[in-house]
């Protein structure tokens, strides 16, 4: 099956002429094969069409990571319905308007306090209809359960699958909004089919016996919910856990790959060096000599194979130059080796048991890595593979192999899909090397956004290639470089342009910054909103370490201090691109005070508005 003729369920049921008997889920209760998965699945959405859901039908979704989730999931793509998802966390009201927006009826909650949530906004909702919990535990009404037993003995899997063409709409994602109001994103059976046909072969799934994903993102991100359909029909299992047993889950677990957003490595990095700063002087001494070792070697390495980019490399040196260089990298790589790998193996082990001995991957997505994790995790050989995408997108566009990961870049297009480079305003086709609006077309483009085709118009072109909004280049071997997104591009009075990005990247690697957002549009010089690391902080300032951050946002002292890290730290950019003004947070950003997105993005326009005192006074 090949291109345009795919769909989810017809890949789910040759996956299953390969590895049906296998597990394919796994949780707290113990193992689901995938033929179990199916037909749970196809009884489910038997009790679906029994409880009126017709083709076509928008079904509410609010509901969490579980093994019950995905069940669901396909129940409703083989009953003809179209899901609109949203995790838990998600205020009623705020998913009263989405369902309002996609004329939702029927409502599947995760449980029975959830239900009774959506309860409350019945009144804001206009033909909502019957709310079924996936969870029966003190449910007020039917179950997933319930379903299940309803549709024992009707139509099988295949005979669902029949009925389900490529182009019907699977679902439609409401964007969670880092740069304004949310989207309804309408992606097609096509658009599934294509992620979970190519994507194993990408990452070479299911070349061991037992590779296994472990799931801990919102799985109505497309991100979660596109690499579990990837793992399954790749062949693998998805384990399933939270955040509070993520750390202890990888070890226990020891997966091949871990969908992540790069938050979760920045966090693990954090903890690294708290540890390592609690260590004693000789323990400290030991690591840094060790992973000096590592970082030259590991850079040598690169060179010797061609894993820099263009960018950093000399200019002029000519075919022979370049031979010379890789050669002599090569010898230092050679040299380093015997060091580097007795610091592996007496110092880095032991991080590697964090993660577990079977890694292959830790696959990130849903925002930009800061350069320095990049660097440390490539050093002490935790590999993390960065990729690129959208919810327009299905979301892989592009992403690094274990064979290519190139530091800097956000790897090379997966098959069938096309990356064009273009100028933001006369939208033609920029040269390999130049910085430009990164378009893409194929098979993993939405269909659109709904009830919005002026929006629509304004991203996607007569030919298919969709406008992403993010700035990028292309190297000459083809890898994809990520510089910034052009609507957070901010204009200084003088008229320069800055990518907040770049300059929040130099910032971050300071021990004594947690979280910092760039602003400054329309102003003379930029700004930075700092959240300070506050045990470094207050170490520093003698004061006690758990100070409230809004008390420690009111310390001349600590202002101080941080006002002269940004300056140091961003003195060797480009002048307008330095710190000039400083505010201090009061509270961190999390996707709990709705400054994170659910991937743990910043949401810099309610950022902005939830710091704007803070932000006036620092230009005042």
């Amino acid at each position: 099956m090949t291109g345009p003729q795919r769909t989810l369920p017809a890949l789910f049921l040759d996956a299953a002429t390969r590895h049906g008997s296998l597990p394919v889920l796994q949780d707290a209760a113990g193992l689901v094969t995938l033929d179990e998965l199916m037909a749970d699945a196809a009884r489910a959405a038997v009790g679906l069409r029994k409880a009126g859901v017709a083709k076509g039908d928008k079904i509410g979704f609010y509901a969490d990571n579980s093994r019950r989730w995905i069940v669901v999931d396909l129940a409703i793509q083989l009953a003809g319905g179209v899901s609109v998802p949203r995790g838990t966390d998600t205020p009623a009201p705020e998913y009263a308007e989405i369902l309002t927006h996609a004329g939702a009826g029927l409502v599947l909650a995760d449980a029975a306090r959830h239900a009774e949530r959506l309860e409350g906004v019945r009144a804001d909702v206009p033909g909502m209809g019957e709310i079924i919990c996936i969870q029966g535990k003190d449910a007020p009404g039917r179950t997933l359960d319930d379903l299940l037993a309803e549709g024992e003995g009707g139509a099988d899997f295949a005979t669902l699958a029949a009925d389900i063409r490529p182009d019907d709409l699977a679902t439609i994602i409401y964007t969670s909004g880092t740069t304004g109001r949310p989207k309804g994103v309408m992606l097609a059976q096509s658009n599934f089919a294509h992620q979970a046909a190519v994507c194993p072969g990408v990452f070479d799934i299911g070349r061991v016996a037992d590779d296994a994903f472990l799931s801990v993102l919102p799985p109505w991100h497309i991100f979660e919910r596109s690499v579990e359909y990837i793992a399954i029909c790749g062949g693998a299992r998805v384990i399933y856990t939270t955040r509070r047993h993520f750390k202890d889950d990888l070890a226990k677990h020891e997966p091949t790959f871990v969908p992540s957003v790069p938050r979760i490595w920045e966090t693990v990095h954090t903890g690294i060096q708290k540890t390592l700063d609690k260590g004693s002087p000789v323990k400290r001494a030991v690591f840094r000599t060790a992973y000096r070792f590592a970082r030259v070697r590991t850079a040598a390495w690169d060179r010797a194979r061609g894993w820099v980019l263009r960018d950093h490399e000399p200019k002029g040196v000519g075919v022979l130059g370049e031979l010379l260089t890789r050669a002599g990298a090569l010898a230092v790589a050679t040299l380093t080796y015997p060091l580097d790998a007795l610091g592996k193996a007496v110092v880095f082990s032991k991080l590697k048991k964090l993660v577990g001995s079977r890694l292959r991957g830790a696959i990130s997505g849903g925002g930009l890595m800061p350069a320095h994790i990049d660097v440390f995790f490539r050093t002490v050989e935790l590999p993390i593979l960065i990729g690129y995408g959208l919810t327009e997108t299905s979301p892989v566009c592009t992403v690094r192999r274990i064979e290519r990961n190139i530091l800097g870049t956000i790897g090379r297009v997966v098959p069938e899909v096309e990356i064009q480079i273009r100028h933001p305003e006369t939208r033609a086709a920029r040269p390999t090397g130049e910085v430009g609006v990164i378009c893409t077309r194929g098979p993993h483009i939405m269909q659109g956004y709904y009830k919005d085709p002026e929006l629509t118009a304004k991203v996607m072109d007569a030919d298919g290639w969709f406008d992403t909004g993010d700035l990028g280049y292309l190297t000459e071997a083809g890898d994809l470089c990520f510089h910034g997104r052009l609507k957070e591009t901010i204009v200084l009075k003088g008229g320069e342009n800055v990518e907040p990005s770049r300059v929040e990247e130099a910032i971050l690697p300071s021990p004594l910054i947690e979280q910092i957002v760039v602003v400054g549009q329309d102003q003379k010089v930029l700004a930075a909103l700092v959240l300070p690391d506050r045990a470094e902080v207050c170490g520093k300032l003698g004061i006690p370490k758990d100070t409230p951050y809004a008390e420690l946002a009111q310390n001349a002292d600590a202002h101080e201090m941080l006002r002269k890290e940004c300056r140091a730290r961003t003195r060797a950019l480009k002048g307008f691109e330095q710190i000039g003004r400083i505010a201090l947070m009061s509270e961190p950003l999390e996707a709990e005070n709705g400054l994170l997105t659910q991937t743990l993005k910043p949401r810099r326009h309610v950022i902005v508005e939830h710091f704007a005192k803070a932000i006036e006074e620092a230009y005042a």
